[in-house]
């Protein structure tokens, strides 16, 4: 019998005791050939976490998302070619607003929230710790493979107690905390939407020193996370990011910096932080009026641009009638509506086609086109290119 049959019965019966999800790929196809439970393919594991989880050349990997949720993958050595994914699993019930992340994520439809809300609303809730032990489990029954969860995480303690002493003795020497100066500087890139400029700012050692604001090493870690993810919000709001997206991408970093464990990956994901600030300002390039009509119609067609969305919708929302206010934006802006709402659409195709692997179709169904062919004349004619011209080289468009 095949491993991918025989492991996909393994799966069927490890369902219903676990409840986790599992899915079955396999790299000759590069694909996911199983999942269990049966499920639309729109809940498979994003691209990118994919990709990260299949880099590892371990038995197990493991990785945390910005919404709180975890992921594991095991390789069998029974099939080299194969991968089996599990996840996601979350510490606690997805929030309203973590659903609205995950469907950026995930790419999803209007029409089909509701059907992947339910599906998530259904995942376990196990601890980091829980998931990595039955993660272990498995591998053992896989592989034969004796490890604990203790040994999944092996930075965990790794420079744990002479990063601590260092940050102490420094406390103790009176080492000069130039905090403001790192604030001021971040600040101005992120309020300015210059992500580039932040490989060109030089932290020296004194710069580094920002001071104590935990007891412990991995504390001051997470500590530094929220400090610098307050400041970000604050500057990216500052440079005209919509404030309801820089809360969200605020309580995404702060959520997943408490649910991690390892410095290696708090590092990371404090890096991730002024930089996606960074670049959210810089791509949003909305324009700026101190007309609060105005400013209300531009949240308003923000904050639903995978809608379908009219200028009467727009209208309806600030009070007026189509015909005034569609003369008032275009006289205040000097363009119209609907070409400030397929602008917004295009913008976040952009980021679609960049950062996750979506395919076309169901980009343009996500961002409410009436066909595929009618979202690919829109993208070429505002950027010159096709869509998956603009996948195969996004950084060609130096200004778009």
């Amino acid at each position: 019998m095949s491993p991918v049959y025989s492991l996909s019965d393994f799966l069927k019966m490890l369902y219903p005791d676990s409840n986790i999800p599992s899915y079955l790929y396999r790299f000759s196809e590069q694909n996911i050939v199983h999942a269990e439970p049966e499920q639309s393919t729109l809940t498979y594991p994003p691209g990118k976490y994919l990709s990260r989880l299949l880099e590892s050349s371990g038995h197990i990997a493991y990785l945390s998302t910005e919404y709180g949720s975890y992921f594991g993958c095991i390789s069998s050595d029974a099939d080299p070619d194969i991968r089996i994914i599990f996840g996601p699993v979350t510490l606690t019930p997805y929030s309203d607003s973590e659903l609205h992340q995950m469907y950026i994520d995930y790419v999803v439809p209007q029409e089909s929230r509701r059907e992947f809300s339910d599906f998530f609303q259904r995942v376990p809730q196990f601890s980091l710790n829980s998931f990595l032990v039955k993660l272990a489990f498995i591998n053992y029954c896989l592989n034969g493979e004796m490890l604990s969860a203790q040994e999944l995480l092996p930075q965990q303690n790794i420079g744990a107690d002479s990063m601590a002493d260092t940050l102490y003795e420094k406390r103790s020497d009176s080492v000069h905390n130039y905090s403001h100066e790192i604030e001021s500087v971040i600040h101005e890139i992120i309020r300015t939407g210059r992500p580039e400029a932040l490989s060109r700012v030089k932290f020296n050692e004194s710069l580094a020193n920002i001071g104590i604001t935990g007891p412990t090493a991995l504390r001051q870690i997470k500590n530094n996370i929220i400090v610098s993810t307050t400041l970000s919000t604050r500057a990216a709001i500052d440079g005209g990011l919509d404030t309801d997206v820089a809360y969200q991408l605020s309580d995404s970093f702060i959520q997943t910096a408490e649910s991690l464990s390892d410095p290696d990956a708090l590092y990371e994901l404090m890096g991730r932080v002024t930089y996606t600030f960074a670049e959210r300002v810089k791509e949003a390039q909305m324009p700026v009026s101190t007309d609060g009509m105005i400013q209300n119609a531009i949240r308003f067609i923000q904050q639903n641009v995978c809608e379908h969305i009219t200028v009467t919708d727009v209208a309806e929302h600030v009070g007026f009638s189509r015909s005034y206010f569609s003369t008032y934006f275009k006289k205040e802006l000097g363009f119209s509506v609907n070409a400030f709402i397929m602008r917004c659409k295009m913008e976040e195709a952009k980021q679609l086609l960049k950062y996750t692997d979506k395919s076309v179709s169901v980009i343009s169904s996500y961002l409410c086109f009436s066909s595929q062919s009618h979202f690919q004349s829109a993208f070429k004619k505002q950027y010159g290119m096709t869509p998956l011209q603009y996948r195969k080289n996004p950084d060609y468009m130096k200004n778009g």
